[in-house]
């Protein structure tokens, strides 16, 4: 056996393939990550249906998308008054395309000062949320 038997110790050979690996990996990562991203990306379809009964904190959606199986909300709570706002919920009440209810969440608003903004995002694991309604309720409702 010679000395050029053994891959592992010629380092000429082995760090050009090295480096070719290298790069195939790092190419393949890059391809895959930005494929992932755009594929999921575009199974999001905007939710325009919604109701939203608040008074004083105010309520905004920002953004509203869902798939087949989950989906977020996002957007700000305002309080409007001179005084502060002390607790309360958030109620979302997640319907399907026949206005079917789905499911329940809630997020807690919490102290609110006068003129503050709070953002809020809710995300959900539900089907085919098509619509939903916003409330502010003073307790969660079992």
């Amino acid at each position: 056996m010679s000395y050029d038997d053994f891959w592992f110790i010629d380092t000429r050979v082995q760090t050009r393939n090295l480096r070719r690996w290298l790069i195939w990996f790092i190419l393949l990562f890059a391809f895959v990550t930005v494929g992932t991203y755009l594929a999921v990306k575009t199974m999001y379809t905007d939710i325009t249906e919604y109701s939203i009964r608040a008074g004083n904190p105010s309520i905004t959606v920002t953004e509203a998308k869902a798939t087949n199986v989950n989906g977020y909300i996002k957007g700000e709570v305002k309080n409007e008054s001179d005084s502060e706002v002390n607790g309360g919920y958030l109620c979302f009440v997640l319907l399907d395309e026949n206005y079917e209810i789905k499911g329940t969440e809630y997020i807690e608003i919490g102290n609110l000062s006068a003129g503050e903004t709070k953002t809020y995002e809710l995300k959900f694991k539900r089907d085919y949320i098509k619509h939903f309604y916003l409330l502010t309720i003073p307790e969660k409702v079992l």
